[in-house]
C-alpha cells in the first residue's frame, strides 16, 4: 500500500495526489493511505471515493492527524481521469483563458484568499487539458514572482503548453518587473487579444 504524507496540504491537493496514485494501480486494484491534518481533507477524500465506488476508511489517530485509506477494486482504477505527467507537453485545445487580477481569491480574509488562490492555481495545473492561456494583471502579477509559492504550478502549466501573459504596466507599477520568473511580459492589447479569442474566460 502506498502512503501519501499530505500533512499541511490544503485541498484539493490531497485528492488530486490520491487520484494520481490510484490511476497507476494495476487491473486488480489496490490501496492508498493519505495522511492529512484536517477534517475537510478527510471529507473530500471520502466524497471522491464514494463518487467512484471505492471503499474509504478514516481513522483519527490524534488531534489533527488522520489516516484515510482508500481501497480500489478490480477494474476501478482505470476509470480515473487524471493527468499522469504534468511536465509533459499536452495540447491546450479547450480554448480556456483564465484572467487573474489579484494575488488572492475572493474578499474578506487576506490570509484565506492567498490560500485559496494557491489551491486554484495548483488545480489549474492539474487539469487533463491545460488552459490555452493564463493572464496576470494588477496584483495578480505578484503570483509570478521568483519567491511566490504559486510559481512552480504556473511553470507546470507553461511546460504543458499554456501561454502565460503578465501585464507589463502592472509589473512596472508594483516595481517587480525584474522579479517576474515565468511567462511573457506583454501589453494590454496582447491580453485583450488572448481573451477575445478564447472559447471561455474565467475571471479571478
Amino acid at each position: 500500500m502506498e502512503i501519501i504524507d499530505a500533512m499541511g496540504w490544503v485541498c484539493p491537493r490531497p485528492v488530486i495526489e490520491a487520484k494520481k496514485v490510484i490511476a497507476k494501480f494495476p487491473q486488480e486494484g489496490g490501496a492508498v493511505q493519505v495522511l492529512v491534518d484536517n477534517q475537510i481533507a478527510c471529507d473530500n477524500l471520502s466524497k471522491m471515493s464514494a463518487s467512484k465506488g471505492y471503499k474509504c476508511d478514516v481513522v483519527k489517530r490524534a488531534d489533527k492527524d488522520y489516516a484515510v485509506t482508500i481501497t480500489v477494486g478490480a477494474g476501478q482504477a482505470q476509470e480515473v481521469e487524471v493527468s499522469q505527467q504534468t511536465t509533459v507537453s499536452a495540447p491546450s485545445g479547450n480554448g480556456l483563458v483564465v484572467a487573474i487580477s489579484q494575488n488572492q481569491m475572493g474578499h474578506g480574509s487576506e490570509e484565506l484568499g492567498k490560500i485559496l488562490i494557491k489551491g486554484f492555481i495548483f488545480s489549474l495545473s492539474q487539469l487533463e487539458v491545460p488552459p490555452k492561456a493564463v493572464v496576470f494583471f494588477n496584483s495578480g502579477v505578484k503570483l509570478t514572482l521568483k519567491d511566490a509559492n504559486t510559481l512552480a504550478d504556473i511553470k507546470v502549466m507553461e511546460e504543458r503548453g499554456t501561454k502565460i501573459r503578465i501585464c507589463g504596466t502592472c509589473a512596472d507599477y508594483f516595481k517587480v518587473k525584474d522579479q517576474v520568473s515565468v511567462g511573457e511580459i506583454c501589453n494590454m492589447y496582447d491580453i485583450v487579444e488572448a481573451m477575445s479569442g478564447a472559447q471561455k474566460v474565467i475571471n479571478i
